[in-house]
């Protein structure tokens, strides 16, 4: 899709030429607004100088043919802002405030990668987000704060560029559907949150969002998107495409339209792009990760239930002499424990020969406690942690683990490093790895969970793969 296609789907982005084009309407609405404040209905200055200045009015100009209505939504988000100033100016530092911390754990969405034009993508992995455990731990109220942080960040982006590079920029959001289940897609409390924000985010940032494309839609997509569209508003509505590729880790991205306005090399391998980034590209989740994040427990651990016959992949990228450091509790009866190195290149279904046990299969019991060890890679590729219940026909397992990078010369995890895309995704060639495949002496030596990120001061945390039961 060259230029003129991007110009005609998107519109006109000449910043100089809109103001240009609706300078009688913009000062206008700026000469209302210093009445408005002259009569307290706001504190804000406003005007050349100013954050909220013609570039910041263009917008609700463009929003709103109505001056009324332009005028009354400025008034209202100026309100706003001066009423949420601490979380804003958070925002803008791209800061995590303390009581956001809980729930970015819990939710994988984050900016990352750009289009050809240069314009920022949030991506969403609706899939792996726990929305029933954020909306179980937090106020609504909280949790639409959070989000409208989340937005702040992604309009102070837009602002800068738009005033760097004189083109109107705007979001674009992916909404990766993949893994999304029907109880999960459809919780109520969080859609009651979603919808207050898609509310206040066509009031108070408009002309932000360009397009939120859906993409690999699941075969339960209509039950979902038949709650999800009530949420959104009119103007979030019209804006949505669904692209037509059902699993961008297999089908070809291209058949998606918009996949021609991305620079690929910056989006995620799990949306068929080239980046692999150390820790997971969004949010420290890994890409390869296909299964909800678990809540963690007062004592650092991740809770899961492996179900009989199954089990619980983990998966943590490394350098070589990466430091891994894990533990695991039991809470009644025992699963088996396998650790072992994909090399950096490997996927499913290469010559096993090439990967390097590094914790032989034992099995781990309730009363043995709490089992906590370290080991170092070897080399660089993936560490894949099993703990299987496949031994056990009819009982699940209740299990807390963590498995987490804590040294070496990887010290943390690099935003927008590279690396070769593996497949981590069935271990079972690998769990019964014979005694003449070649074994880690790391391991011999020395003898765990999560949007995306640094080591020295928290952990880079490994990822978590469940089968479907």
């Amino acid at each position: 899709m060259g230029k003129t296609a991007r110009s005609m789907m998107f519109g006109e982005r000449d910043v100089d030429a809109l103001l240009e084009t609706h300078a009688g309407r913009i000062a206008a609405l700026t000469d209302a607004l210093h009445l408005a404040r002259a009569k307290s209905e706001h504190s804000s200055p406003v005007g050349a100088g100013t954050p909220y200045d013609s570039i910041w009015a263009l917008r609700f100009v463009l929003s709103h043919d109505d001056d009324a209505e332009a005028l009354s939504a400025a008034t209202r988000t100026l309100r706003w802002r001066e009423e949420n100033a601490e979380m804003l100016a958070a925002a803008a530092r791209g800061e995590t405030l303390e009581r956001f911390a809980p729930m970015e754990r819990l939710i994988a969405a984050d900016y990352h990668g750009k289009t050809l034009d240069g314009a920022p993508v949030y991506i969403i992995r609706a899939g792996l987000s726990n929305t029933m455990a954020v909306m179980a731990a937090n106020k609504e109220d909280d949790v639409v704060e959070f989000m409208m942080y989340r937005k702040e960040m992604g309009a102070v982006m837009c602002d800068e560029r738009t005033r760097r590079t004189r083109k109107l920029t705007k979001l674009l959001t992916v909404n990766d559907l993949n893994f999304v289940s029907v109880l999960h897609g459809t919780d109520k409390k969080f859609q009651k949150v979603l919808s207050r924000a898609s509310k206040l985010s066509e009031d108070y940032y408009p002309q932000l969002l360009d397009r939120a494309v859906l993409i690999n839609v699941p075969y339960v997509f209509s039950a979902i998107w038949g709650v999800f569209k009530n949420m959104l508003s009119a103007k979030t509505r019209a804006k949505v495409a669904i692209c037509p590729v059902s699993d961008t880790r297999k089908g070809d991205v291209r058949k998606c339209p918009f996949a021609k306005l991305l620079d690929l090399s910056t989006i995620p391998s799990f949306l068929a792009g080239e980046c692999r980034c150390k820790g997971g590209c969004v949010r420290g989740v890994a890409n390869d990760q296909k299964t909800l994040i678990g809540a963690m427990t007062d004592d650092g651990l991740i809770a899961h239930n492996v179900p009989a016959r199954g089990k619980i992949d983990v998966f943590a990228e490394v350098d070589a002499t990466d430091a891994v450091a894990w533990r695991l509790l039991v809470e009644k009866g025992g699963v088996e424990v396998t650790a072992t190195l994909r090399p950096a290149g490997w996927r499913k279904g290469d010559d096993v020969s090439k990967c390097t046990t590094l914790i032989r299969k034992f099995k781990h019991r309730d009363g043995d406690g709490t089992k906590e060890d370290v080991i170092v890679s070897p080399g660089k590729g993936t560490i894949a942690f099993t703990f299987s219940n496949a031994h056990s026909t009819w009982n699940s397992k209740d299990i807390k683990y963590s498995v987490d990078v804590v040294g070496g010369e990887s010290g943390a995890a690099k935003e927008g490093e590279k690396e070769t895309e593996t497949d981590p995704t069935d271990l079972t060639d690998l769990t019964d790895l014979t005694e003449d495949k070649r074994e880690s002496p790391a391991a011999d030596a020395l003898g765990e969970d999560l949007r995306a990120m640094q080591l020295e001061a928290t952990p880079a945390r490994a990822q978590t793969e469940v089968p479907s039961r």
